[in-house]
């Protein structure tokens, strides 16, 4: 499934407000099919509601997955489930579905 992305839309009245975005370059993966298939992603911008993730591959992904992040603090992996917003080739525009993700 691939859309428009909305950051490409003039008509900014339209667009419904989102958290503010803090700049990151956190590497994760979207983990798919019950966490059996995995791809490479880097976080580009993340807020409390989502992220822009950087795909290494072109990949059309399901409405629903999870993003899965490195603690750096604890070393143990986060798993946030994911709906799929906006893809543009490699970049993908993803809403957290709990809050367990934030900046």
């Amino acid at each position: 499934m691939i859309e428009k992305d909305p950051s490409d839309d003039n008509d900014v009245k339209s667009r419904t407000p989102r958290a503010p975005r803090q700049r990151t370059l956190k590497s994760g993966r979207i983990a798919i099919n019950e966490l059996t298939s995995t791809f490479e992603v880097l976080i580009r911008d993340m807020s409390e509601s989502g992220a822009r993730l950087v795909m290494s591959d072109i990949y059309p992904l399901p409405k629903h997955f999870e993003l899965i992040v490195l603690n750096p603090n604890t070393g143990r992996p986060s798993h946030t489930p994911c709906e799929l917003i906006w893809q543009k080739a490699l970049v993908v525009g993803v809403k957290f579905l709990s809050a367990d993700m934030k900046g």
